[in-house]
C-alpha cells in the first residue's frame, strides 16, 4: 500500500508536468521554424551581451518538471530561456488555437521547453536576431 502511494505521488509529480507540456503544445498550431540563416558568432555574442548575459552563449535543455520547479525558485532563469521565450511569444501571436491567459501561459511555456529541447543555442540566438530585424523593418513601414 505504501509503495503504491509513493509511486502515485511520483507519477503525479513527474507525470503531471509532462501532461501539461503536451496539452500546452496542443494549444498551438505547429511549431516555430528554424532561422533562415545562422548568425555569425560575433552577432550572437553581441545579442547575448546586449541582453545582459555573461560568458559564452550556452544552451539549456529544459524538461517540464524542471521548468515548473524552477519557476517556484528565486533563481534567475537560464539566459537561453529568455531568448526561447521571445521566439515562443512571437510565434504564439499568430498560431494560438485557444483563447485565455491560462492557455497562453501554458502554450508559451510548452513552446519554450520544446525550443530548448530541439534547437541549438546558435539557432535560438539566430532566430532572435531574425525577429529583431523583422520588428525593426515593421517599425519603419
Amino acid at each position: 500500500m505504501l509503495i503504491a502511494l509513493i509511486l502515485t505521488a511520483v507519477a503525479l509529480i513527474y507525470g503531471g508536468p509532462w501532461a501539461l507540456y503536451y496539452w500546452g503544445l496542443e494549444g498551438i498550431e505547429g511549431k516555430p521554424t528554424l532561422p533562415k540563416i545562422i548568425a555569425s558568432k560575433d552577432e550572437q555574442l553581441a545579442l547575448w551581451e546586449k541582453a545582459g548575459c555573461e560568458g559564452t552563449p550556452s544552451s539549456v535543455e529544459l524538461d517540464p518538471p524542471a521548468y515548473i520547479f524552477s519557476a517556484a525558485s528565486l533563481e534567475a532563469p537560464p539566459p537561453a530561456m529568455i531568448f526561447a521565450w521571445r521566439i515562443a511569444a512571437a510565434y504564439q501571436r499568430d498560431h494560438q488555437l485557444r483563447d485565455g491567459a491560462s492557455w497562453q501561459q501554458m502554450s508559451g511555456s510548452a513552446l519554450v521547453i520544446w525550443i530548448t529541447r530541439h534547437w541549438t543555442i546558435d539557432q535560438i540566438l539566430s532566430k532572435a536576431i531574425e525577429l529583431d530585424a523583422k520588428q525593426k523593418t515593421n517599425l519603419h513601414l
